[in-house]
């Protein structure tokens, strides 16, 4: 044991079992866009009530995901991310037994939440469960827990949506996720760290990873490159049905390709993380190349494999970024409580631009009129990279 209380070595097997949940968070988004002609269908939903219970997720994270971290601050890590998984098991359970908009909205908000307790939690547990020396290593991995879940989702979900079986699919999930939550339960002794915050709340304590700049930056700069990788996930399967005629089977299969890539990312992100590579050069580099790949691929005099290929070295460098922001927090929160804020702002800057990404590309693609134009999308790429290309050279002025 180290004289922070760290152990001298990883506990892969409590890495793997944190890394899980979070995967198992990313079944959860995922399950839901193959799943919505047969809700629609089932429920009677309209497309208004459709971009709620799509969108709900990334909404409450926008909003709520920083407060959420504070509050695995104090209240501890395990503790929260136990709470999150029954969360998630509860509205699985819920939205498979819903037959109604209003109950399946309500099993969303729970899910919703359940994942964002989970999400800013569990990096806390893996710092305390890592050596110090592999500890960038850890987060790095650990980021490639939403790419993984949903390419898992849109690979295994169509076998169960072709006979309309989207219930069993919600509650395979909701039971595969209690098994989780119950393991992580007899687990508990291997999660003793990091406790709680002290019983005397010490709100200045607790915030002080938030009240640098640096976060801030880095959270701004997944902003932009979250609005890229979900302007490039939304036209990728849009233009292989409609432009080119695929069946929707492959289509999903080659979207789950490209963002298996993106897993591939943060893998290689740790890897080099982990050889002493700084975290804002991977930053910078990522923005440099998913700005290219993304004018690429909206240049529609390019071939179609040059497009393609470049969905995947956008995925696949992009990946990097979030390995060198999530790696981050252990270096920039002033004690172990801290962590999980740091996540919280991290994951509310991704989803800011998710939730952004939607109206700012409908606008740019539509400019010229009704019929959507994908090459107008070009000018919102190049400007998104090179804002974060000035931010990541801003984080490395700060030390990153």
């Amino acid at each position: 044991m180290a004289a922070d209380g760290r152990p001298q070595h990883t506990d892969w097997p409590g890495v793997a079992l944190g890394v899980t949940c979070g995967i198992l968070v990313a079944l959860c988004v995922g399950k839901m866009p193959p799943a919505l002609p047969l809700l629609q269908q089932d429920l009677g939903l309209n497309l208004r009530e459709v971009g709620w219970v799509v969108s709900l997720f990334s909404t409450i994270a926008t909003l709520c995901a920083a407060g959420m971290g504070l509050l695995s601050g104090r209240v501890g890590a395990w503790r929260f991310t136990l709470a999150g998984l029954c969360a998630l098991v509860t509205g699985g359970l819920m939205g498979a037994a819903s037959d109604s908009y209003a109950l399946l909205l309500a099993s969303r908000i729970l899910e919703g939440t359940g994942q964002i307790a989970i999400v800013v939690s569990v990096p806390a547990m893996l710092t305390a469960l890592s050596a110090p020396h592999q500890t960038r290593l850890v987060l790095a991995l650990w980021s490639a827990y939403m790419p993984l879940g949903i390419s898992l989702a849109l690979l295994t979900a169509p076998l169960l949506l072709e006979d309309g079986r989207w219930r069993l699919l919600w509650t395979l999930i909701a039971g595969v996720t209690a098994v989780c939550a119950v393991w992580m339960g007899l687990w508990r002794s291997r999660y003793a760290h990091p406790r709680p915050a002290a019983r005397s709340l010490d709100w200045r304590k607790l915030t002080g990873g938030l009240r640098q700049i640096v976060p801030w930056v880095l959270a701004l700069s997944f902003t932009f490159y979250a609005i890229q990788f979900f302007t490039v996930m939304t036209f990728l399967p849009t233009w292989a049905i409609q432009e080119r005629g695929l069946s929707l089977r492959t289509a999903s299969l080659l979207t789950a390709v490209v963002i298996f890539f993106n897993a591939g990312g943060s893998v290689l992100g740790a890897s080099l993380l982990q050889r002493g590579l700084r975290g804002s050069s991977l930053i910078m580099t990522a923005h440099v190349v998913v700005g290219l790949s993304a004018c690429a691929i909206f240049s529609d005099w390019l071939p179609d494999a040059v497009r393609f290929g470049a969905c995947l070295s956008l995925n696949l460098i992009g990946g990097t970024l979030p390995a060198a922001t999530l790696s981050a927090s252990p270096r920039l929160a002033r004690s172990p409580d801290q962590i999980a804020s740091l996540q919280g702002l991290f994951l509310q800057g991704s989803n800011l631009g998710q939730f952004a990404a939607a109206p700012l590309v409908t606008w740019a693609v539509t400019l010229s009129g009704t019929v959507p134009d994908w090459s107008h999308a070009l000018p919102l790429m190049a400007l998104c990279a090179t804002i974060g290309l000035g931010l990541g050279i801003f984080a490395r002025a700060r030390g990153l």
